[in-house]
């Protein structure tokens, strides 16, 4: 997500109670422009705004990747869902969640429970890079997300990082960092290679 994050309400990193309640309370109730999202990170709400178009380059570049195999396997590719981390009593919204299609019809609500997420992407803003690389990364480790992919603006000229094999504690075991421009690959059940050249920038010149 790009632009400013707000922190709509902050209470310590595990709210019990009363406080756990309201903050739940405030935000399943807020009434969100169109195109922002709000997340429960550590205890406090997290409100994004509409993503950038360099970042909506990059998820449809991603999403472009992964078409193939997402479509061998029925699986859906979608932006717009709140994935539920009941280990650490949080909500994400993640930039993109590979989930298989049929979930989607099983669930009326807009949001998911972390085992029907094949894999979660974030693409990394001024505002967000930081819980993007440390919050989220233990907090989708903890609810044994199976892979966080994680395509970084800020790193140089661009990277892209895979975190696989979570041991439910807050840690990935396995984890491999790539520049834009060479391959990575993601791990069984996708068992595809990444061309990231596709994430590099394509500036029109003056």
């Amino acid at each position: 997500m790009g632009g400013l994050t707000m922190v709509a309400t902050e209470a310590p990193r595990h709210t019990h109670g009363a406080d756990r309640d309201l903050l739940w309370e405030t935000w399943e109730e807020l009434d969100l422009p169109p195109g922002s999202r709000a997340e429960i990170l550590r205890g406090a709400i997290y409100l994004s705004p509409t993503p950038m178009s360099r970042h909506n380059r990059l998820y449809f570049k991603l999403a472009k990747l992964l078409n193939d195999v997402v479509n061998e396997h029925d699986w859906a590719v979608i932006n717009t869902e709140t994935v539920l981390l009941p280990a650490t009593d949080e909500a994400a919204v993640p930039d993109m969640v590979v989930v298989p299609d049929e979930v989607l019809d099983e669930h009326d609500d807009w949001r998911l429970p972390p085992d029907d997420v094949q894999l979660v992407a974030e693409i990394t803003s001024d505002s967000t890079r930081k819980r993007d690389l440390t919050v989220k990364l233990e907090s989708y480790a903890k609810a044994n997300i199976p892979i966080y992919l994680v395509i970084d603006q800020f790193d140089g000229e661009g990277t892209v990082t895979v975190y696989h094999q979570p041991d439910g504690t807050g840690r990935y075991l396995q984890h491999q960092t790539v520049p834009f421009g060479e391959p990575i690959r993601l791990p069984k059940p996708f068992d595809i290679e990444l061309d990231t050249m596709e994430f590099q920038s394509r500036r029109r010149k003056a």
